[in-house]
C-alpha cells in the first residue's frame, strides 16, 4: 500500500485570529494560502482607524546652536575663507575654527599706519616750532618793555633842562616803544592762543589716526573667529544647498558654521509645493534616520517655513521648510546635518475599512481585488479611498473580515 504524500506546500488555516485595532496596520498581512508558487497571501479586510500621512525628507539640526559666519567689517561685503576647523571636530572655547584673508585690511592698515606716523611726526615737529616761536615773542615783548622804560626816563626830563627839539623827538620815541610794546603784547598773545588752536587741531587728526588705526587692527583681529563656547563643529548649508569650504567667497551675514547643542535637534524637512495645504503645525511626524532606520523618534511640527524656494539648483523643484521637534535626542548618534526622512500625520479616520495597497489589481473596469470564497477566489470591482503607509481605504466592494488574496507578480488572471 502506497503511503500518500504531503503537499510541499502548508494548508490554508480556516479561520485567522482577530487583529487588535491598534495593531491592525502593521500586522495587516497574514500568510493563510499558498499557490502553486508557494508565494500568494491571504489577508483579512480589517476595520480600524487608517492614518493619512505624506513623506518628506531632510536633515537634522540643532534646536540650540551658535551660528558662526562673516563677521561685521566696516567696508567689507565679500570675504574670503582662509581656514576652516575640520568638520565633526571637537573644539574648546577661545579655539580657532575659522579665518578669513586679511590682505584688503592689512593694507589699509599700513596706509593708515604711514599716515598716523606722519601726523605724529608733524605733531612734534609743530609743538617744538609753535614752542620757539613763542619763547622769540616772548623775548621780544621783553625788550620792548626794556625799550619803553628807556625811552620813559628819556622824556622824564624837565622842559626848562632841554631843548624843546629834543624834547619832543623824546616823546615821540617813548609813543614808538608804547606802540612797539603793545604790539609785541599782541604777537605774543596771538601766538599762545593760535598755538593752543593749530596743535589742538593736529591733535585731533592724530586721535582721528589712531581710532581707525585701532579698529583696523580690530578688524583684523575680528577675521579669526574663534569659538564662543566648546562644542563639535558642523557646516550649515548655504542657500544652494552646499556646503562652504576653503577658498570660497562668502557674504557680510551669511552662516558658515554652527556649534550645535546635541542635547536638543530638530528636523528640517523640505515639503513638497503640491502637499503644502496638507501640512500645519502641531501635526505629529514620525522620523527615521538614513543611517539608522529601525528607529523611530516621535515629532511634531513646530514651525513652517514662510516663503517658498528652489529646492537645488540640481533639483528644481518647488518646496518649503518644516520644522520638526523631537521628543527626544540621541547625542551619540545624532549630528546636525544627517539625511533623515518623516511620515507626517495629516489627518486621521476612524473605522476604515482597508486592505494592503498591494492587494488592490487593475483592469479595464477599474481597481478590484481576488476575493477569497471557499476554495475559489473572485475578481471582485471595489471602489477605493484614501492611501496611507502602503494601506488603503475600501468605499465599497467588501466587508470587513472579508479575505483577499495577494497574488504574487507575473501570475495568472485564472481562479
Amino acid at each position: 500500500m502506497k503511503k500518500n504524500r504531503r503537499s510541499a506546500c502548508p494548508s490554508v488555516p480556516r479561520a485567522v485570529p482577530a487583529l487588535a485595532a491598534a495593531v491592525a496596520l502593521a500586522v495587516a498581512l497574514l500568510p493563510a494560502a499558498c499557490s502553486r508558487s508557494g508565494k500568494a497571501q491571504v489577508v483579512k479586510v480589517v476595520k480600524a482607524p487608517l492614518d493619512i500621512k505624506i513623506h518628506a525628507t531632510g536633515q537634522l539640526q540643532s534646536a540650540a546652536s551658535f551660528f558662526i559666519g562673516c563677521p561685521s567689517v566696516e567696508r567689507v561685503w565679500q570675504y574670503t575663507i582662509s581656514f576652516m576647523a575640520p568638520e565633526g571636530q571637537a573644539v574648546k572655547e577661545g579655539d580657532m575654527i575659522l579665518s578669513f584673508d586679511a590682505r584688503e585690511i592689512m593694507q589699509r592698515l599700513q596706509v593708515k599706519q604711514s599716515d598716523l606716523d606722519t601726523a605724529s611726526k608733524e605733531l612734534q615737529r609743530m609743538r617744538l616750532t609753535e614752542q620757539q616761536t613763542k619763547e622769540s615773542l616772548a623775548l621780544q615783548f621783553e625788550q620792548e618793555k626794556v625799550d619803553k622804560q628807556k625811552a620813559v626816563r628819556k622824556a622824564d626830563y624837565p622842559e626848562d633842562l632841554i631843548a624843546s627839539m629834543d624834547l619832543q623827538k623824546r616823546k615821540m620815541e617813548l609813543e614808538l616803544a608804547d606802540l612797539q610794546e603793545k604790539l609785541a603784547e599782541k604777537r605774543l598773545a596771538n601766538q599762545i592762543s593760535g598755538m593752543a588752536s593749530r596743535i589742538q587741531v593736529q591733535e585731533s587728526k592724530v586721535r582721528l589716526l589712531q581710532a581707525q588705526v585701532d579698529r583696523l587692527q580690530a578688524d583684523v583681529q575680528k577675521m579669526n573667529v574663534l569659538a564662543p563656547k566648546a562644542g563639535l563643529v558642523v557646516y550649515t548649508l548655504s542657500w544652494d544647498g552646499k556646503k562652504k569650504a576653503v577658498g570660497d567667497a562668502c557674504w557680510m551675514g551669511e552662516t558658515i558654521l554652527e556649534l550645535p547643542d546635541l542635547g536638543r535637534m530638530q528636523m528640517k524637512a523640505v515639503i513638497l509645493e503640491v502637499q503644502a495645504g496638507r501640512v500645519k503645525a502641531g501635526q505629529p511626524a514620525e522620523v527615521r534616520l538614513d543611517s539608522n532606520p529601525d528607529r523611530v523618534y516621535k515629532g511634531e511640527i513646530t514651525s513652517l517655513g514662510r516663503v517658498f524656494r528652489v529646492k537645488s539648483d540640481s533639483q528644481p523643484a518647488i518646496v518649503f521648510d518644516a520644522v520638526i521637534d523631537l521628543s527626544e535626542s540621541d547625542p551619540e548618534l545624532m549630528r546636525p546635518g544627517m539625511a533623515a526622512g518623516v511620515n507626517i500625520t495629516v489627518s486621521s479616520k476612524q473605522d476604515v475599512l482597508q486592505v494592503p495597497d498591494a492587494a488592490i489589481v487593475y483592469g479595464e473596469k477599474g481597481a478590484a481585488v481576488w476575493k477569497k470564497a471557499g476554495l475559489s477566489q473572485d475578481l471582485t470591482p471595489v471602489t477605493l479611498g484614501a492611501r496611507s503607509s502602503g494601506m488603503v481605504e475600501i468605499l465599497s466592494g467588501l466587508a470587513a473580515k472579508d479575505s483577499v488574496v495577494i497574488r504574487p507578480a507575473g501570475a495568472g488572471a485564472g481562479r
